[in-house]
C-alpha cells in the first residue's frame, strides 16, 4: 500500500425504493474523514450541499460543497487541517522570530523558531491535524540528552536543579534546557531515558510511519478488516487487507472491500454427457446451493470410479476439472465445450505412457549394445596392432 498508511472510505448508502431516486439524482458519499453535515442522503440533480470533516480535518477545497448535476456527484475532500503559527508564536515568551517557520504550517510539518538571547526552544514546532506541538523558549541550563530538569521552572544556573530521565512515553534528542518531548500519539516507549523517536514504537495493529533516519513520524491505525504486515522487530512494512477482502481506492483513499463470489450456477446446473457418463459436482457440492463459490475458494468436479474426463472425442488431453475463484473471476475452470467421462479417457493415456516407457526402454538398450560392439571392434583393432 505505499510507504504511508492507507486511509479508507466506507460509503454509507440509503435504502430505498429504486422508483423514488431519480436518475440524474446523486446518492451522497461522505467525504473520508468526514459526515453528511447539511447533505441529505440523496441530492437531486441541479442542487448542492455543504458536508462537514471530523476534528482535525477539513474541506478541501475549503468551503467546499457536493453539486449534483444529471447523477454525476462532485464531492469535496476532507484534508488534515493546518496550523495557524504566527497566531501560536504570539503566547511563546521570550520568543525573537518565527525562524523558518511558516505562518501557517501543514499537518504533518515541522520547523524551530528563534527564541531571544540565553534562551533555547524546548523543540521543534509541529502540526499534526491542526494542533501545534507546545514549545517554550528556555533559560540555557543543560541536561544530557534523554534526560530533563526536576524543577518546575528552569533557573539561571546549572545548580539551580537536577537532571533525571525522560519519562516512559517521551524522548529527548539533544543537551539542552529543553523538558523531553513526547512520543507521537498513540506510540510508546518501553524504558525511561530515550533519546529519540527512533525508541518509539506503535501498538500491534497500528501501521508505523518513520523517515529515512527510522524516527517515528505517527502511528496509523489500519483499515477494517486489515491488518500490519511485519512486526515491531522486523519493521512493520505497511497494512494489508485480510483473506478474502480486496484493497480498493475510492475518491482518492484506500479501503478493504469484501472480495466478490464467482458464479458457477451454469458450471453446476449444465453438467454435460450421457447419464451414466455424465460430469459430477464432487466436491462442488458445497457450493451447489448458492451456485456462488466464495473468492480465495476451489473445488473439482469429478467423475465416476474407472472413468476419465475427456472433452469430446478427445481421449489424450488432460482435462483439469478444477473450479478456482478470486474476486469474482475464474481463474480455473474446465474448459468449454462438451466434457464428459469416458473409461477411455482413463483406461488409454496411461497405456500410451506405459507404451512410450517401453519404446525407450528398447532404443537404450539398442544404443548400449551399439557402443558395446563398437568398443569390441576398437579393442580388437587396437590389439591387432600389437
Amino acid at each position: 500500500m505505499g510507504s504511508s498508511c492507507p486511509r479508507l472510505a466506507v460509503a454509507v448508502l440509503a435504502v430505498r425504493p429504486l422508483e423514488m431516486i431519480s436518475a440524474q439524482d446523486c446518492e451522497i458519499v461522505p467525504p473520508w474523514n468526514g459526515d453528511l453535515g447539511d447533505c441529505p442522503q440523496t441530492l437531486s440533480s441541479g442542487s448542492s450541499c455543504l458536508p462537514s470533516c471530523r476534528t482535525g480535518y477539513e474541506l478541501a477545497p475549503e468551503g467546499g460543497v457536493a453539486r449534483c448535476r444529471l447523477g454525476q456527484l462532485s464531492l469535496p475532500t476532507c484534508h488534515p487541517s493546518a496550523c495557524n503559527v504566527s497566531e501560536a508564536a504570539g503566547r511563546i515568551e521570550h520568543l525573537a522570530t518565527l525562524g523558518d517557520c511558516p505562518e501557517v504550517m501543514a499537518s504533518g510539518g515541522f520547523c524551530e523558531p528563534e527564541c531571544m538571547e540565553r534562551y533555547e526552544p524546548s523543540g521543534n514546532l509541529s502540526c499534526h491535524f491542526g494542533n501545534l506541538t507546545d514549545v517554550d523558549c528556555l533559560l540555557v541550563d543543560r541536561c544530557p540528552a534523554g534526560e530533563e530538569r526536576l524543577d518546575a521552572e528552569m533557573v539561571e544556573t546549572p545548580s539551580g536543579g537536577s537532571c533525571v530521565p525522560c519519562p516512559l512515553g517521551t524522548y529527548k534528542s539533544d543537551e539542552g534546557p529543553g523538558p523531553c518531548q513526547a512520543c507521537p500519539t498513540n506510540s510508546y516507549t518501553n524504558a525511561t531515558g530515550r533519546t529519540s523517536s527512533q525508541h518509539c514504537s506503535c501498538p500491534a495493529f497500528y501501521y508505523e510511519q518513520r523517515n529515512a533516519l527510522d524516527e517515528l513520524l505517527f502511528c496509523e491505525l489500519c483499515p477494517n478488516h486489515s491488518s500490519v504486515v511485519g512486526s515491531a522487530t522486523d519493521g512493520r512494512q505497511d497494512c494489508q487487507c485480510d483473506e478474502g477482502y480486496v484493497e480498493v481506492e475510492e475518491h482518492g483513499v484506500e479501503r478493504c472491500r469484501p472480495a466478490d463470489p464467482c458464479n458457477v450456477s451454469d458450471l453446476l446446473e449444465n453438467l454435460t454427457g450421457p447419464e451414466d457418463y455424465k460430469l459430477k459436482v464432487g466436491s462442488c457440492d458445497t457450493y451447489a446451493e448458492t451456485s456462488m463459490l466464495p473468492s480465495g475458494k476451489q473445488c473439482s468436479l469429478l467423475c465416476a470410479a474407472g472413468l476419465g474426463a475427456q472433452l469430446g472425442s478427445d481421449i489424450f488431453r488432460a482435462i483439469d476439472l478444477t473450479i478456482a475463484c478470486q474476486d469474482g473471476v475464474l481463474e480455473r475452470r474446465p474448459p468449454e465445450g462438451y466434457v464428459w467421462c469416458s473409461e477411455a479417457s482413463w483406461e488409454v493415456p496411461p497405456l500410451v505412457f506405459l507404451g512410450l516407457t517401453t519404446m525407450a526402454t528398447i532404443l537404450g538398450a539398442a544404443a548400449l549394445e551399439v557402443r558395446q560392439n563398437h568398443f569390441e571392434r576398437q579393442y580388437a583393432k587396437a590389439l591387432r596392432g600389437w
